[in-house]
């Protein structure tokens, strides 16, 4: 059976209701209506979410904690501070103008100035198998 994306959201919500905490937005004004931001319960690790995709799930994940081997469907963009930003941590040129993350992230102390993992994932599996590795 394929998930639908639809699918995907509920089940990552799920896990996320069962097995962290959400920080608070850092803004007044922030709705996180494009990032949320979640601990795990056991060792704190933040994960920042973006829903808003049609075709995926980015998690984002402070890259001391993601997966060493994600699953190989898995689209994984690394990231490193460079001055007010994430870049890149290898440029690629085809990815002019999509090199960035999630400017959001800047706002939650668990994210800012570290080098970071995106994970954009399509498949309850792939969620599953990345998300129990940030809850074990």
């Amino acid at each position: 059976m394929t998930d639908t994306i639809a699918d995907l959201k509920a089940f990552i919500r799920a896990q996320l209701g069962a097995n962290c905490d959400p920080v608070p937005p850092q803004t007044a004004t922030s709705q996180q209506v494009h990032l949320s931001v979640w601990t795990t319960r056991g060792r704190r690790r933040a994960i920042g979410v973006e829903l808003d995709h049609k075709d995926r799930v980015n998690l984002w994940v402070v890259s001391m904690y993601a997966p060493p081997s994600p699953p190989a469907t898995v689209d994984v963009a690394k990231k490193v501070w460079k001055g007010s930003a994430w870049q890149d941590k290898d440029p690629d040129p085809a990815r002019k103008g999509r090199d960035g993350a999630n400017s959001n992230l800047k706002g939650y102390d668990e994210f800012r100035t570290k080098p970071i993992t995106r994970l954009g994932v399509q498949s309850i599996d792939n969620a599953r198998a990345i998300l129990d590795h940030l809850f074990a």
